[in-house]
């Protein structure tokens, strides 16, 4: 299954270090969980106290139990210490369907 997990967080210097900082972590744990992650996006909004985005994409075989066991790990705990996650506003997840059918 591949997914697009949308992060708001709070403002652009939150989102800044949960990009920079986080998610470069993110990137060596993920894939122990078989969680593979193809790529990070950061938004850049005008007004930096507006809420922003972080966009990843990433796939595996079974997301919703990989990710609750990621969620629930040490390794989880080590890669957000330091973070105030409440900077974290809301996470989307869209399931996307990778498949494309030729138009003829």
């Amino acid at each position: 299954m591949q997914a697009l997990r949308i992060y708001t967080i709070r403002n652009q210097a939150m989102a800044d270090l949960y990009y920079h900082v986080h998610w470069q972590r993110h990137l060596i744990s993920l894939p122990k969980y078989r969680i593979q992650v193809d790529q990070v996006q950061l938004e850049q909004v005008k007004t930096a106290d507006a809420p922003c985005r972080v966009f990843a994409l990433v796939h595996t075989d079974d997301m919703a139990t990989l990710n609750d066991q990621y969620m629930y790990s040490d390794d989880f705990k080590a890669d957000m210490a330091g973070y105030d996650m409440t900077a974290i506003l809301n996470v989307e997840e869209v399931e996307l369907k990778s498949e494309m059918k030729e138009i003829h």
